[in-house]
């Protein structure tokens, strides 16, 4: 959602974005926990390039809501492109 909003926002509303997440689950001293969250992006986003998609994909993991609450996982990622 957040990223949706700063595409709107800059003048290129998305047609659609699908963001799949794939969570690293591991014992750390003895309990599970998050150590990791992949994210795999991708937009159809009209009069946009990759570069600019990109940055604006950053921005947004950098302040969505819930990256921020997951601020403690020690490994993010992000792997965001434009669908072909």
């Amino acid at each position: 959602m957040a990223l949706a909003n700063m595409l709107a926002k800059a003048g290129s509303p998305a047609e659609s974005i699908r963001t799949d997440a794939t969570v690293t689950l591991r014992p750390v001293d003895g309990s599970p926990t998050i150590t990791k969250i992949a994210l795999v992006t991708v937009g159809k986003v009209p009069g946009i390039d990759e570069a600019a998609f990109l940055e604006h994909a950053n921005a947004a993991k950098a302040g969505c809501p819930v990256s921020r609450a997951l601020a403690a996982v020690p490994e993010i990622t992000l792997e965001a492109s434009l669908a072909g």
